[in-house]
């Protein structure tokens, strides 16, 4: 394959990582050479497993030897370690496989000096602009300014003409002569007055259209508003006065000439009081819409402050409320239930259409004491097809205690017991008092070769001190290293005396001893084996051959979490329901224990924290374990063991439902 990628090219083109698969035992291995396609699993490597006294530690070994092969190999760029069920191992193997620490891409910074232009290059982008929006507004104003001089200069120049064209005769006249001189004077006059007021017109509407004001503004111009007025006033009815009449015994003298030059210094000093009060107008509409556009602004700031301490305030009280423990007890609104039977809603279809007929049933365990049973199990059909038949026991739920304190469990599940998680006794009392728990699973994950290694001894001891502590069954589950799980769980048979207790879990590596030791003391057991249907049924066969009987084996077929496998978990579990219920398949006929909430709660979608994409971190975690127990409940599930106190109520909820 790597000799093809290289003639390609490929291996300059991309990464490859090949896939390695510790096997866990034997009978694993033989599994994925006989059954798994795409692994390949060389009859050397059975022949090493088959000779070797441990078996995971020779599994381990194999691992390391195959990564130190493929380094060999040109265009290999790393490993990919798929530890199925067994992720402990993992960091043995890639520590003894030489890849710690592990390398990480460094990011390679840009140049200084890119950097230094690009700064400087958003620099002047930033002055251009301001200047740009400055020099803008000064050219609006400086053109509105030029264009009202230009209009009151024309209208003045207009008005002189005018004046020049009108009567300059210093003689006397006639009566008809003066009233068509007067008449003339008046249309002059009206023209005049016409011209500088359509003038004055257009010049407001230049400075309007100019500095964009409002109507409001554009009333503002007081001083034009002014001009316009007295330009506006009609001329008087009853035209000019009529001069004085002249002295008795001689001719009338002549009027006297106007006076240009004090008319002309009047119209001039006129137009500079409009300009100056045009100017004043639009210095006035510019601050005050300046002044609009600061308090709207400062509006807009005071309202972001405001939102953004509300929203502080909001978020700071729901980190308050979530950091507080659970007030509630776990509980979940119960389901509404179908009260028609199946057989009245389905009247119109044959029986035999939608029911089986079963040859076998599931056998009953009982994990708890003579005197206070725990019974699981008993059912003639698939789960939940009550209107087929028997359903046998309700499924039940443990509560899963640790023997150390989690580091590793995310805050919105570990709160809920973070008053006790340094305490198991206190952790497993809180579970029963408080969530009411049916049944604990005290997980001795503590003794764990490949983490904290505590002694057996010392693990066990907290076992039964929990197992004295609680009314409740307890199914003790070790750290899945078979030499320290034998140790620890016979260490706690001596502990318990007489009290019952359900030992899990016994594999192909162990069995042998295990199953020894609770035969002698009336303990249930847990065989576990990789999720296979021939395995499961051959590890029930060697332990009914040891002696035991099926009445005390619940199996444990290694499930995966919703995401991780779950489909190919249930296909599993269904097939070996299948097979004890229709194919008389009596090896298969003992109950299924699932044990999920550790497979949940290490998935990266639970230790993700809230976004707006992926919502609430709890209440994600709630879902994903609720929906991997109800899928692992439909598939033939018995007994779960679970964390969260509120998917516990969900998965009861649905339960409580689905059995009326």
């Amino acid at each position: 394959f790597m000799e093809m990628v290289r003639d390609l090219g490929l291996h300059e083109r991309c990464y490859i990582l090949a896939g390695i698969t510790p096997p866990k035992s034997l009978g694993m291995a033989r599994y994925m050479k006989n059954f798994v396609p795409g692994l390949d699993v060389t009859d050397e490597v059975i022949k090493r497993l088959q000779g070797a006294k441990d078996k995971r530690a020779e599994g381990i070994q194999i691992a390391v030897d195959l990564i130190q092969q493929v380094r060999e190999i040109e265009g290999v760029a790393g490993v990919h370690v798929m530890a199925i069920e067994w992720e402990e191992a993992v960091p043995e193997i890639v520590e003894r496989a030489g890849l710690l620490p592990r390398p990480f891409a460094e990011e390679t910074p840009a140049a200084p000096v890119e950097e230094e232009a690009a700064e400087e290059a958003r620099e002047a982008i930033e002055v251009t602009d301001m200047a740009a929006v400055k020099a803008e507004a000064d050219e609006i104003l400086a053109a509105a300014k030029r264009e009202a001089e230009a209009l009151i200069a024309r209208a003045r120049e207009e008005a002189a003409a005018l004046r020049a064209a009108g009567p300059t005769t210093t003689e006397p006249a006639t009566a008809d002569t003066q009233d068509f001189d007067e008449a003339g004077e008046d249309e002059m006059n009206e023209r005049e007055r016409r011209m500088a007021l359509e003038a004055v017109q257009s010049g407001l509407e230049a400075l309007k259209r100019s500095f964009g004001l409002t109507d409001d503004q554009f009333e503002a111009l007081a001083n034009f508003a002014k001009s316009v007025a007295i330009l506006s006033r009609e001329p008087q009815a009853g035209g000019p006065p009529a001069p004085p009449a002249p002295p008795a015994g001689g001719p009338p003298p002549a009027p006297p000439a106007p006076p240009k030059a004090a008319e002309e210094d009047a119209v001039a000093k006129k137009a500079e009081e409009e300009r100056k009060a045009a100017e004043e107008a639009a210095a006035k509409a510019k601050a005050e819409e300046e002044a609009k556009k600061k308090a709207e602004e400062e509006a807009r700031r005071k309202a972001e402050e405001e939102a953004a301490k509300k929203a502080e305030e909001e978020k700071k009280a729901a980190e308050e409320a979530a950091a507080a423990p659970a007030a509630d007890t776990g509980e979940a609104p119960r389901l509404a239930l179908e009260e028609t039977p199946l057989a009245e809603r389905g009247s119109k279809v044959p029986e035999d259409h939608y029911k089986l007929s079963y040859s076998g049933a599931i056998r009953e365990v009982n994990i708890g004491g003579d005197d206070k049973p725990f019974v699981v199990g008993g059912a003639g059909v698939l789960p939940f097809h009550l209107f087929e038949g028997e359903g046998g026991q309700p499924p039940r739920i443990a509560m899963e205690v640790l023997d150390i304190t989690p580091t590793e469990w995310p805050e919105p599940l570990a709160r809920h017991f973070e008053d006790v998680l340094s305490d198991p006794v206190a952790w497993a009392e809180k579970c029963v008092k408080t969530y009411n728990a049916e049944a604990l699973c005290v997980s001795l994950v503590g003794t764990d070769p490949n983490g904290a290694n505590k002694p057996a001894a010392e693990s066990a001891k907290i076992a039964a001190d929990i197992i004295a502590a609680v009314d409740v069954p307890v199914v003790v589950w070790g750290c899945g290293n078979a030499e320290k799980d034998t140790e620890s769980l016979r260490e706690i048979t001596a502990l318990v005396n007489d009290k019952r207790v359900c030992l899990a879990p016994l594999t192909d590596s162990n069995f042998r001893s295990l199953g020894a030791t609770a035969m002698a003391f009336g303990h249930p057991v847990v065989a576990a084996s990789p999720i296979d249907v021939n395995l499961a049924k051959q590890l029930n066969i060697l332990l009914e051959n040891l002696g035991m009987g099926l009445d005390k084996i619940l199996m444990d077929p290694s499930i995966g979490a919703l995401g991780y496998g779950i489909e190919y978990t249930y296909s599993v579990m269904e097939r070996i329901r299948l097979a004890a219920l229709t194919q008389q398949d009596d090896k298969l006929q003992v109950p299924i224990i699932c044990n999920l909430g550790r497979e949940v709660w290490k998935t990266k979608e639970t230790r993700l924290p809230s976004d707006d994409m992926l919502g609430d971190q709890e209440t994600r975690g709630v879902l994903m374990e609720a929906i991997t127990a109800s899928c692992m409940l439909l598939a033939g599930g018995e007994l779960l063991i679970m964390r969260h106190p509120r998917a516990i109520a969900l998965t009861k909820a649905l339960i409580n439902g689905l059995l009326g």
